[in-house]
């Protein structure tokens, strides 16, 4: 039985891996509508988190759908919702699934906002980067990668990757984090593979979104597709199974 020998292989995008991004991944991009909707949405801080929060455990299809609906009824503001029947909010989002927890942190997030900042969301997120981070992560129903979500369009990206299921299972896999490995250390090693001397800032999401859809659509939870991925020979999980098949 062959024996996989455990040695580090610096894992890093190379520039040259960009324009692979580009072309191998655009196709999973969003429609037009979709894209100038999302825009639209995070342009206003509050709405972004509203969506955020929307998107837990659902697909983007669905959480569209539940915005739509919140939008339709509702005033997507701090006062509007925090003001409203929850049971309201919760019909107006079934669209996206568990619509009665999301409710319940909808509401009681508006309403957080609204006692203690009086619904002024921009004055929450004043204070720097840390600080808005800081008063992010006191709402209700908010935890690390929604705050991230916020803080990365106000921010930039580069310091706020967001850490969700699909970035946890790469970065583990790739070998650049272990199993026990918590949000912050994930986040920083993810940080370290990109080229950003490389990247404009302007071009960072883009970035950043391209290498979620190679993580999501390539590095499959149940069947990876190794060979077509672009880091697999500097990956610990392909070198591993390699071995294994030999």
């Amino acid at each position: 039985m062959p024996v996989f020998i455990n040695f580090v292989v610096e894992v890093k995008i190379t520039p040259e891996m960009l324009d692979i991004l580009e072309k191998k991944y655009a196709k999973y991009w969003w429609d037009k509508r979709e894209e100038e909707e999302y825009s639209s949405i995070k342009s206003d801080p509050f709405k972004l988190l509203v969506f955020t929060i929307l998107s837990q455990t659902t697909s983007g299809v669905n959480t569209r759908r539940a915005y739509r609906g919140l939008k339709n009824a509702f005033d997507v503001s701090p006062r509007s919702l925090a003001l409203a029947d929850e049971e309201k909010i919760a019909d107006s989002i079934k669209a996206g699934g568990l619509h009665r927890i999301k409710s319940k942190r909808i509401k009681e997030m508006a309403e957080h906002i609204l006692k203690k900042w009086n619904g002024d969301m921009r004055k929450m997120l004043d204070g720097g980067r840390e600080k808005a981070r800081e008063n992010l992560l006191s709402l209700p129903g908010v935890g690390e990668k929604t705050a991230d979500v916020v803080i990365s369009s106000l921010y930039g990206e580069r310091d706020s990757i967001v850490v969700d299921t699909h970035m946890r299972r790469i970065a583990i896999r790739l070998g650049i984090a272990t199993e026990k490995a918590e949000y912050g250390e994930i986040q920083k090693a993810l940080i370290k593979i990109f080229p950003w001397d490389n990247i404009p800032p302007e071009r960072e999401g883009r970035i950043l979104a391209l290498f979620w859809l190679m993580a999501k659509h390539t590095c499959n939870a149940v069947k990876p597709r190794c060979l077509e991925c672009i880091l697999r020979e500097k990956c610990d999980f392909f070198r591993k199974h390699q071995n294994q098949n030999e």
